[in-house]
């Protein structure tokens, strides 16, 4: 599929062969947060089987999500139609450490660039949609995880910030940032450039400027993978590194168990606010002064509470709020803006009113 868009089972061409320098696949990662890592490597043989199968069934989600509304090909001079597809295509592979061999419970997501449309054509996807969709298929990520966890093993979280992600109650900062090594080798490097740039430009950076020094660094320090450990011997190494700071798997529970009753304590029963839809709206105009429905699935996603048990139910709950978001009082709909010639579902585009 990958190497020669060759049908794996035939041997028979997929469409047309690719360029040489084609987009072959997209690699989709769904990471989850470091509490969920956490509670994954220490939290015991049960606890760890049930974060993995809730990591599962949220990326499903994710992949869901992309499906529904990112599985679109082009057709015609320029593609200048957009035609639908059977559905998108994709090799899942589960990662469980970070480079520098801490707990990171991850899947890459491999999407090989061909769909079979429904005039019958295998074609590459539109891209634009893959990428216009990307972060709200992990906002969906997010929101399924939490639902699958707490259905699961009746945890709570923290509230989740700009990108939908939100961490166990409970978890300790001390852990967490113990297997942070990545995100500290990171800051490290990135730091002292941010600092150069404010420095001669006089101020300080955009966001988009401090995402592209950040990006500069994950791949100056990223070192090569290590494979050859096993999985039993990390496991041994994390456990020796949590007692060194006065943690283990009893202790880890009871906090966790703790922070849920008492959050079940003081907020009673979860329920979804009536206001959701319209705050889902005032909150992307906040980002964007202009802003299309994948910002208001990542605002709903992100701001949903515990109503779903599964990462299947989130997501239905998700599109619904997502669509009463487009027709809410408060958005007004601007109409479609093209990215270039090829007319797109992603066109439309929104604002808020405050």
């Amino acid at each position: 599929m990958f190497a020669r868009a060759l049908y794996p089972v035939a041997g028979t061409a997929l469409g047309r062969a690719w360029r040489a320098d084609a987009v072959t696949g997209f690699d989709l990662t769904f990471s989850a947060p470091k509490s969920v890592s956490t509670l994954w490597a220490l939290g015991g043989t049960t606890a760890g089987r049930q974060v993995l199968d809730a990591h599962r069934a949220a990326v499903m989600a994710g992949l869901t999500y992309l499906d529904m509304h990112a599985a679109v090909s082009r057709r015609g001079t320029d593609g200048v139609e957009q035609i639908a597809t059977a559905g998108l295509v994709a090799a899942l592979f589960d990662h469980r450490t970070s480079r520098a061999g801490d707990p990171q419970l991850h899947t890459h997501a491999l999407v090989p660039n061909k769909l079979r449309c429904v005039d019958g054509v295998w074609r590459t996807l539109d891209g634009h949609e893959i990428y216009h969709h990307k972060k709200a298929a992990g906002a969906v990520y997010q929101a399924a995880l939490r639902a699958e966890l707490h259905a699961r093993l009746g945890v709570v979280f923290d509230t989740a910030n700009a990108h939908g992600q939100a961490e166990i109650a409970g978890v300790p900062t001390d852990l967490m940032t113990a297997w942070s090594k990545r995100a500290a080798q990171i800051a490290a490097e990135a730091g002292p450039v941010v600092d150069e740039y404010e420095q001669t430009l006089g101020r300080d950076l955009s966001r988009d400027e401090r995402a592209a020094v950040t990006k500069t660094a994950v791949l100056k320090t990223r070192p090569r993978k290590d494979s050859s450990t096993d999985v039993s011997v990390l496991h041994g190494r994390w456990h020796a590194e949590a007692a060194a700071l006065g943690w283990n798997a009893d202790r880890l529970r009871d906090t966790v168990q703790a922070a849920s009753r008492a959050a079940h304590q003081a907020a009673g029963a979860a329920r979804i606010a009536p206001t959701l839809s319209a705050s889902a709206v005032v909150q992307a105009g906040r980002r964007k002064g202009v802003f299309s429905r994948a910002d208001l699935t990542i605002e709903v996603a992100a701001h949903l509470p515990l109503v779903a048990a599964t990462g299947t139910q989130v997501l239905s709950v998700i599109e619904q709020l997502a669509s009463r978001s487009t027709q809410d009082r408060q958005a007004v709909n601007l109409g479609d803006h093209p990215d270039g010639v090829t007319a797109r579902a992603s066109d439309t585009r929104y604002n808020s009113i405050e």
